[in-house]
Protein backbone atom coordinates (compact mmCIF):
# COMPACT_ATOMS: atom_id res chain seq x y z
CA UNK A 1 0.00 0.00 0.00
CA UNK A 2 1.41 3.70 -0.36
CA UNK A 3 1.54 6.31 2.19
CA UNK A 4 2.38 9.39 2.44
CA UNK A 5 4.89 9.65 4.35
CA UNK A 6 8.20 9.39 2.08
CA UNK A 7 10.46 11.96 2.81
CA UNK A 8 13.37 12.49 -0.58
CA UNK A 9 16.46 12.96 0.77
CA UNK A 10 18.39 15.92 0.42
CA UNK A 11 22.11 15.63 -0.48
CA UNK A 12 25.20 17.47 -1.03
CA UNK A 13 25.91 17.33 -5.05
CA UNK A 14 29.72 19.03 -4.16
CA UNK A 15 30.50 16.18 -1.38
CA UNK A 16 33.68 14.13 -2.24
CA UNK A 17 33.61 11.18 -4.34
CA UNK A 18 34.95 8.79 -2.12
CA UNK A 19 32.46 9.96 0.94
CA UNK A 20 29.41 9.71 -1.23
CA UNK A 21 30.53 5.63 -2.52
CA UNK A 22 30.92 4.75 1.06
CA UNK A 23 27.39 5.96 1.59
CA UNK A 24 24.93 2.88 2.46
CA UNK A 25 22.18 4.89 3.85
CA UNK A 26 19.86 6.52 1.99
CA UNK A 27 20.87 4.54 -1.12
CA UNK A 28 19.77 1.71 -3.30
CA UNK A 29 21.97 -0.99 -1.45
CA UNK A 30 20.09 -2.28 1.09
CA UNK A 31 17.38 -3.14 -0.90
CA UNK A 32 19.33 -5.10 -3.46
CA UNK A 33 21.48 -6.70 -0.11
CA UNK A 34 17.78 -7.54 0.66
CA UNK A 35 16.74 -9.67 -2.59
CA UNK A 36 17.51 -13.25 -2.12
CA UNK A 37 18.60 -13.48 -5.61
CA UNK A 38 21.60 -10.99 -5.30
CA UNK A 39 23.06 -13.37 -2.56
CA UNK A 40 21.64 -16.71 -5.24
CA UNK A 41 23.87 -15.55 -7.79
CA UNK A 42 26.94 -13.95 -5.74
CA UNK A 43 26.93 -17.74 -3.63
CA UNK A 44 26.82 -19.40 -7.38
CA UNK A 45 30.12 -17.32 -8.61
CA UNK A 46 31.53 -18.49 -5.14
CA UNK A 47 30.94 -22.24 -5.62
CA UNK A 48 32.79 -21.86 -9.10
CA UNK A 49 35.59 -19.69 -8.17
CA UNK A 50 36.12 -22.08 -5.22
CA UNK A 51 35.76 -25.25 -7.46
CA UNK A 52 38.39 -23.58 -10.00
CA UNK A 53 41.13 -23.00 -7.26
CA UNK A 54 40.78 -26.94 -6.24
CA UNK A 55 41.39 -28.09 -9.59
CA UNK A 56 38.19 -29.22 -10.12
CA UNK A 57 37.43 -26.79 -13.27
CA UNK A 58 40.97 -27.03 -15.08
CA UNK A 59 39.15 -28.00 -18.13
CA UNK A 60 37.68 -24.28 -18.07
CA UNK A 61 41.03 -22.99 -19.62
CA UNK A 62 40.92 -25.13 -22.37
CA UNK A 63 39.05 -23.59 -25.31
CA UNK A 64 38.36 -26.03 -27.02
CA UNK A 65 36.67 -27.61 -23.98
CA UNK A 66 32.83 -27.96 -23.34
CA UNK A 67 33.96 -25.87 -20.15
CA UNK A 68 35.93 -23.21 -21.98
CA UNK A 69 33.42 -19.83 -22.29
CA UNK A 70 34.28 -16.83 -24.08
CA UNK A 71 34.30 -13.68 -23.19
CA UNK A 72 33.54 -12.32 -26.81
CA UNK A 73 30.00 -13.97 -26.10
CA UNK A 74 29.51 -12.70 -22.88
CA UNK A 75 30.36 -9.44 -24.32
CA UNK A 76 27.49 -9.09 -26.86
CA UNK A 77 25.17 -10.05 -24.14
CA UNK A 78 25.95 -7.96 -21.50
CA UNK A 79 26.34 -5.11 -24.12
CA UNK A 80 22.13 -6.10 -25.13
CA UNK A 81 21.50 -6.00 -21.53
CA UNK A 82 22.99 -2.39 -20.74
CA UNK A 83 21.37 -1.12 -23.74
CA UNK A 84 17.69 -2.45 -22.68
CA UNK A 85 18.43 -1.64 -19.02
CA UNK A 86 19.42 2.32 -19.51
CA UNK A 87 16.37 2.32 -21.96
CA UNK A 88 14.20 0.88 -19.26
CA UNK A 89 15.73 3.50 -16.43
CA UNK A 90 14.96 6.55 -19.05
CA UNK A 91 11.35 5.81 -19.42
CA UNK A 92 11.02 5.23 -16.14
CA UNK A 93 12.69 8.12 -15.15
CA UNK A 94 10.85 10.20 -17.39
CA UNK A 95 7.57 9.14 -16.22
CA UNK A 96 8.75 9.58 -12.48
CA UNK A 97 9.35 13.55 -13.64
CA UNK A 98 6.12 13.53 -15.44
CA UNK A 99 4.21 12.20 -12.15
CA UNK A 100 6.23 15.14 -10.12
CA UNK A 101 5.44 18.28 -12.15
CA UNK A 102 1.57 16.95 -12.90
CA UNK A 103 1.17 16.70 -8.86
CA UNK A 104 3.52 20.00 -8.09
CA UNK A 105 0.84 21.88 -10.57
CA UNK A 106 -1.86 20.66 -7.98
CA UNK A 107 -0.91 22.11 -5.22
CA UNK A 108 0.31 24.95 -7.19
CA UNK A 109 -2.86 25.73 -8.11
CA UNK A 110 -4.49 25.61 -4.45
CA UNK A 111 -3.08 28.64 -3.48
CA UNK A 112 -3.35 29.96 -6.70
CA UNK A 113 -7.22 29.70 -6.39
CA UNK A 114 -7.23 31.21 -3.24
CA UNK A 115 -5.44 33.86 -4.30
CA UNK A 116 -8.28 34.76 -7.29
CA UNK A 117 -11.48 34.15 -5.34
CA UNK A 118 -10.36 36.65 -2.73
CA UNK A 119 -9.30 39.19 -5.16
CA UNK A 120 -12.84 38.87 -7.06
CA UNK A 121 -15.51 37.62 -4.08
CA UNK A 122 -13.58 38.33 -0.95
CA UNK A 123 -14.76 40.94 1.61
CA UNK A 124 -18.42 40.29 2.38
CA UNK A 125 -18.45 36.89 0.43
CA UNK A 126 -15.61 35.76 2.14
CA UNK A 127 -17.80 32.78 3.32
CA UNK A 128 -18.08 31.64 0.13
CA UNK A 129 -14.36 32.13 -0.68
CA UNK A 130 -13.43 30.16 2.31
CA UNK A 131 -16.55 27.64 1.22
CA UNK A 132 -14.71 27.00 -2.38
CA UNK A 133 -11.57 27.10 -1.35
CA UNK A 134 -12.32 24.24 1.49
CA UNK A 135 -13.85 22.17 -1.38
CA UNK A 136 -10.75 22.58 -3.40
CA UNK A 137 -8.46 21.41 -0.95
CA UNK A 138 -10.64 18.57 -0.18
CA UNK A 139 -10.64 17.53 -3.85
CA UNK A 140 -6.49 17.38 -4.16
CA UNK A 141 -6.16 15.67 -0.35
CA UNK A 142 -8.80 12.96 -1.48
CA UNK A 143 -7.34 12.28 -4.83
CA UNK A 144 -3.81 11.43 -3.21
CA UNK A 145 -5.60 9.28 -0.61
CA UNK A 146 -7.76 7.25 -3.26
CA UNK A 147 -4.28 6.30 -4.96
CA UNK A 148 -4.08 3.42 -1.92
CA UNK A 149 -7.15 2.30 -3.77
CA UNK A 150 -9.34 3.30 -0.46
CA UNK A 151 -9.28 6.09 1.97
CA UNK A 152 -8.55 4.76 5.17
CA UNK A 153 -10.62 6.10 8.59
CA UNK A 154 -7.45 7.71 9.26
CA UNK A 155 -7.48 10.00 5.82
CA UNK A 156 -11.00 10.48 6.79
CA UNK A 157 -10.64 11.82 10.13
CA UNK A 158 -7.69 14.11 8.77
CA UNK A 159 -9.83 15.97 6.68
CA UNK A 160 -12.09 16.73 9.67
CA UNK A 161 -9.65 17.72 11.88
CA UNK A 162 -8.20 19.73 9.03
CA UNK A 163 -11.81 21.35 8.53
CA UNK A 164 -11.84 20.36 4.97
CA UNK A 165 -15.32 18.36 5.21
CA UNK A 166 -18.01 17.63 7.54
CA UNK A 167 -18.54 14.67 8.96
CA UNK A 168 -21.99 15.00 7.18
CA UNK A 169 -20.14 15.36 4.05
CA UNK A 170 -17.71 12.35 4.86
CA UNK A 171 -21.04 10.44 5.18
CA UNK A 172 -22.00 11.46 2.13
CA UNK A 173 -18.59 11.32 -0.22
CA UNK A 174 -18.51 7.35 1.29
CA UNK A 175 -21.44 6.38 -1.13
CA UNK A 176 -19.12 7.06 -3.92
CA UNK A 177 -16.83 4.90 -5.60
CA UNK A 178 -12.98 5.52 -5.81
CA UNK A 179 -11.88 8.40 -8.18
CA UNK A 180 -15.61 9.61 -7.62
CA UNK A 181 -15.04 11.32 -4.59
CA UNK A 182 -12.39 13.78 -5.35
CA UNK A 183 -14.44 14.44 -8.49
CA UNK A 184 -17.69 15.44 -6.75
CA UNK A 185 -15.90 17.15 -3.98
CA UNK A 186 -14.29 19.64 -7.01
CA UNK A 187 -17.44 20.02 -8.43
CA UNK A 188 -18.85 21.24 -5.26
CA UNK A 189 -16.75 23.92 -5.69
CA UNK A 190 -17.29 24.71 -9.32
CA UNK A 191 -20.70 25.17 -7.70
CA UNK A 192 -20.18 27.59 -5.03
CA UNK A 193 -17.77 29.37 -7.26
CA UNK A 194 -21.08 30.83 -9.72
CA UNK A 195 -22.58 31.25 -6.90
CA UNK A 196 -19.98 33.81 -5.06
CA UNK A 197 -19.13 35.31 -8.32
CA UNK A 198 -22.52 36.24 -9.56
CA UNK A 199 -22.77 36.93 -5.68
CA UNK A 200 -20.15 39.36 -5.48
CA UNK A 201 -21.08 41.15 -9.14
CA UNK A 202 -18.10 40.19 -10.91
CA UNK A 203 -16.50 40.42 -14.39
CA UNK A 204 -18.17 37.13 -16.37
CA UNK A 205 -14.93 36.07 -17.39
CA UNK A 206 -14.02 35.16 -13.92
CA UNK A 207 -15.93 32.39 -12.77
CA UNK A 208 -14.08 31.06 -16.48
CA UNK A 209 -11.00 31.62 -15.20
CA UNK A 210 -11.61 29.75 -11.99
CA UNK A 211 -13.52 27.01 -13.24
CA UNK A 212 -10.92 26.18 -15.95
CA UNK A 213 -8.65 25.93 -12.70
CA UNK A 214 -10.51 23.45 -11.09
CA UNK A 215 -11.08 21.35 -14.77
CA UNK A 216 -7.29 21.80 -14.93
CA UNK A 217 -6.56 20.60 -11.53
CA UNK A 218 -8.97 17.32 -12.84
CA UNK A 219 -7.38 16.65 -15.98
CA UNK A 220 -4.00 16.76 -14.13
CA UNK A 221 -5.05 14.05 -11.50
CA UNK A 222 -6.82 11.81 -14.48
CA UNK A 223 -3.38 12.18 -16.18
CA UNK A 224 -1.28 10.49 -13.07
CA UNK A 225 -4.25 8.02 -12.83
CA UNK A 226 -3.66 6.96 -16.89
CA UNK A 227 0.37 6.96 -16.04
CA UNK A 228 0.21 4.71 -13.30
CA UNK A 229 -2.22 2.60 -15.15
CA UNK A 230 0.33 2.71 -18.20
CA UNK A 231 3.55 0.92 -16.79
CA UNK A 232 6.28 -0.24 -19.13
CA UNK A 233 4.74 -3.41 -21.17
CA UNK A 234 5.18 -6.65 -19.57
CA UNK A 235 6.86 -8.19 -22.25
CA UNK A 236 10.02 -5.79 -22.43
CA UNK A 237 10.13 -5.65 -18.65
CA UNK A 238 10.12 -10.06 -18.85
CA UNK A 239 13.11 -9.88 -21.59
CA UNK A 240 14.48 -6.93 -19.67
CA UNK A 241 14.71 -9.65 -16.39
CA UNK A 242 15.81 -12.70 -18.44
CA UNK A 243 18.52 -10.79 -19.89
CA UNK A 244 19.95 -9.72 -16.53
CA UNK A 245 19.52 -13.51 -15.27
CA UNK A 246 21.65 -14.88 -18.18
CA UNK A 247 24.04 -12.28 -17.72
CA UNK A 248 24.41 -12.82 -14.23
CA UNK A 249 25.24 -16.57 -14.43
CA UNK A 250 27.42 -16.00 -17.40
CA UNK A 251 29.20 -13.81 -15.06
CA UNK A 252 29.64 -15.40 -12.30
CA UNK A 253 30.98 -18.35 -14.41
CA UNK A 254 33.46 -16.95 -16.32
CA UNK A 255 34.56 -14.54 -13.22
CA UNK A 256 34.96 -17.57 -11.25
CA UNK A 257 37.20 -19.42 -13.20
CA UNK A 258 40.12 -17.25 -12.71
CA UNK A 259 42.87 -17.38 -9.84
CA UNK A 260 42.92 -13.57 -9.31
CA UNK A 261 41.68 -12.98 -5.81
CA UNK A 262 39.85 -9.82 -6.87
CA UNK A 263 37.31 -12.04 -9.55
CA UNK A 264 34.66 -12.04 -5.92
CA UNK A 265 35.13 -8.18 -5.41
CA UNK A 266 34.68 -7.55 -9.23
CA UNK A 267 31.32 -9.79 -9.29
CA UNK A 268 29.91 -8.71 -5.87
CA UNK A 269 30.16 -5.02 -7.38
CA UNK A 270 28.87 -5.81 -10.90
CA UNK A 271 25.65 -7.23 -9.69
CA UNK A 272 25.29 -4.79 -7.50
CA UNK A 273 25.31 -2.12 -10.08
CA UNK A 274 23.01 -4.13 -12.14
CA UNK A 275 20.78 -5.48 -9.52
CA UNK A 276 20.52 -1.49 -8.13
CA UNK A 277 19.66 0.10 -11.11
CA UNK A 278 16.55 -2.59 -11.84
CA UNK A 279 15.89 -1.54 -8.49
CA UNK A 280 15.98 1.84 -8.31
CA UNK A 281 14.12 1.85 -11.56
CA UNK A 282 11.20 -0.70 -9.82
CA UNK A 283 10.85 2.05 -7.33
CA UNK A 284 10.80 5.39 -9.12
CA UNK A 285 7.95 3.42 -11.10
CA UNK A 286 5.63 4.21 -8.36
CA UNK A 287 6.62 7.19 -6.48
CA UNK A 288 3.40 7.55 -4.67
CA UNK A 289 4.93 4.82 -1.66
CA UNK A 290 7.40 4.75 1.35
CA UNK A 291 10.80 4.42 -0.75
CA UNK A 292 13.80 6.65 -0.61
CA UNK A 293 13.08 7.69 -4.03
CA UNK A 294 9.15 8.82 -3.59
CA UNK A 295 7.70 11.99 -2.98
CA UNK A 296 7.17 13.29 -0.07
CA UNK A 297 3.37 13.86 0.08
CA UNK A 298 2.79 14.68 3.65
CA UNK A 299 5.02 17.38 3.57
CA UNK A 300 3.61 18.50 0.32
CA UNK A 301 0.27 18.38 1.50
CA UNK A 302 0.79 20.42 4.79
CA UNK A 303 2.64 22.87 3.06
CA UNK A 304 -0.03 23.78 0.55
CA UNK A 305 -2.43 23.56 3.21
CA UNK A 306 -0.79 26.19 4.92
CA UNK A 307 0.17 28.53 2.00
CA UNK A 308 -3.79 28.33 1.05
CA UNK A 309 -4.99 28.96 4.49
CA UNK A 310 -2.77 31.75 4.94
CA UNK A 311 -3.66 33.68 1.38
CA UNK A 312 -7.48 32.77 2.35
CA UNK A 313 -7.46 34.09 5.87
CA UNK A 314 -4.65 36.88 6.63
CA UNK A 315 -5.84 40.28 7.56
CA UNK A 316 -4.04 43.61 6.38
CA UNK A 317 -4.94 45.75 9.53
CA UNK A 318 -3.81 49.20 8.00
CA UNK A 319 -6.02 51.24 5.91
CA UNK A 320 -9.10 50.35 6.73
CA UNK A 321 -11.05 52.35 4.80
CA UNK A 322 -9.57 50.62 1.73
CA UNK A 323 -6.16 50.78 -0.29
CA UNK A 324 -6.50 54.63 -1.23
CA UNK A 325 -6.17 55.49 2.60
CA UNK A 326 -2.70 53.47 1.91
CA UNK A 327 -1.78 54.49 -1.29
CA UNK A 328 -1.65 58.14 0.40
CA UNK A 329 1.17 57.50 2.66
CA UNK A 330 3.29 55.46 0.28
CA UNK A 331 6.35 57.63 -0.17
CA UNK A 332 8.05 58.25 -3.44
CA UNK A 333 10.98 55.99 -4.76
CA UNK A 334 14.28 57.34 -5.48
CA UNK A 335 14.98 57.90 -8.68
CA UNK A 336 19.06 56.95 -7.77
CA UNK A 337 20.77 54.52 -7.79
CA UNK A 338 20.32 51.99 -5.29
CA UNK A 339 23.39 51.28 -2.80
CA UNK A 340 24.12 47.51 -2.98
CA UNK A 341 24.89 47.59 0.76
CA UNK A 342 21.47 48.44 1.30
CA UNK A 343 19.83 46.79 -0.90
CA UNK A 344 21.62 42.86 -1.05
CA UNK A 345 22.89 41.24 2.11
CA UNK A 346 23.75 37.55 1.42
CA UNK A 347 23.31 34.70 3.84
CA UNK A 348 26.62 34.32 4.46
CA UNK A 349 27.77 38.08 5.13
CA UNK A 350 25.12 37.88 8.02
CA UNK A 351 26.57 34.68 9.25
CA UNK A 352 29.96 36.50 9.22
CA UNK A 353 28.36 39.75 10.94
CA UNK A 354 26.59 37.57 13.57
CA UNK A 355 29.64 35.91 14.73
CA UNK A 356 31.46 38.81 14.98
CA UNK A 357 28.65 40.77 16.84
CA UNK A 358 27.50 37.89 18.95
CA UNK A 359 23.97 38.90 20.05
CA UNK A 360 24.28 42.44 19.97
CA UNK A 361 23.58 42.44 16.03
CA UNK A 362 22.52 46.12 14.74
CA UNK A 363 19.92 46.66 11.97
CA UNK A 364 20.26 49.89 9.36
CA UNK A 365 15.93 49.88 9.44
CA UNK A 366 13.73 50.95 11.69
CA UNK A 367 10.14 50.69 11.57
CA UNK A 368 8.16 53.86 10.29
CA UNK A 369 6.02 55.58 13.28
CA UNK A 370 3.04 54.95 10.58
CA UNK A 371 3.49 51.27 10.63
CA UNK A 372 4.62 51.03 6.98
CA UNK A 373 8.15 51.34 6.32
CA UNK A 374 10.61 54.18 6.43
CA UNK A 375 11.95 55.57 3.16
CA UNK A 376 16.00 54.82 2.76
CA UNK A 377 16.57 58.60 2.86
CA UNK A 378 15.27 58.77 5.76
CA UNK A 379 16.97 55.78 7.46
CA UNK A 380 20.42 57.62 6.23
CA UNK A 381 19.50 60.49 8.08
CA UNK A 382 17.70 59.60 11.14
CA UNK A 383 19.55 55.84 11.75
CA UNK A 384 23.23 56.30 12.99
CA UNK A 385 25.48 54.54 10.07
CA UNK A 386 26.08 50.87 10.76
CA UNK A 387 28.05 49.58 8.56
CA UNK A 388 26.09 46.57 7.15
CA UNK A 389 27.52 42.78 6.45
CA UNK A 390 27.72 43.57 2.73
CA UNK A 391 29.72 46.00 3.10
CA UNK A 392 32.24 44.60 4.85
CA UNK A 393 32.49 41.87 2.33
CA UNK A 394 32.29 45.23 -0.81
CA UNK A 395 34.92 47.12 0.83
CA UNK A 396 36.75 44.55 0.37
CA UNK A 397 37.09 45.26 -3.77
CA UNK A 398 35.42 48.61 -3.52
CA UNK A 399 39.16 50.15 -4.72
CA UNK A 400 38.35 48.00 -7.87
CA UNK A 401 34.79 48.15 -8.58
CA UNK A 402 35.12 52.42 -8.31
CA UNK A 403 37.53 53.11 -10.98
CA UNK A 404 35.16 50.97 -12.88
CA UNK A 405 32.49 52.03 -12.57
CA UNK A 406 33.77 55.77 -13.38
CA UNK A 407 34.98 54.45 -16.59
CA UNK A 408 31.66 53.06 -17.27
CA UNK A 409 29.86 56.43 -16.20
CA UNK A 410 32.56 58.56 -18.67
CA UNK A 411 31.52 56.33 -21.54
CA UNK A 412 28.16 57.32 -20.39
CA UNK A 413 28.63 60.65 -20.40
CA UNK A 414 30.77 60.48 -23.78
CA UNK A 415 27.89 58.72 -25.68
CA UNK A 416 25.58 62.04 -24.57
CA UNK A 417 27.60 64.47 -26.34
CA UNK A 418 27.96 62.95 -29.27
CA UNK A 419 24.45 62.13 -29.41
Amino acid sequence: PRSVCAMTFQYDASASYLRTALRFSHTVVPSVLKRPTFWFFFIMHMVVFLVYRWGYLDQADVEDSLLFIDWKIVQVITAMTTFFEVFYTNHVFARYMKLYTLSRAQLGALSNFAFDMRIHAGGTHQALVRLATRFFLAGVFLFFYELNNQVSDVEWANLVRNKLLFPEEVQVLESFKRNQRSLVVLHWSGRVVGEAILTAKAPNNVIKGLVDRLVSVREQQQNIRDTLMLPMPFQYFHLLNMMVVVNLMLWAYGMGTTRSIFAPVGFFFAELIFCGMMELAGEMSDPFGSDEVDFPLNTWLTNALWDTSVVLEYEYTWGKNGWAEIAERCPPLEMVKPDLDAVLVTEGAMELESAEAGSSRQTSWQPSPLGLYTPLAEVRQTSAPVQTPAAKISKQSSSRSDSKYKRLESGHEDDDDDD
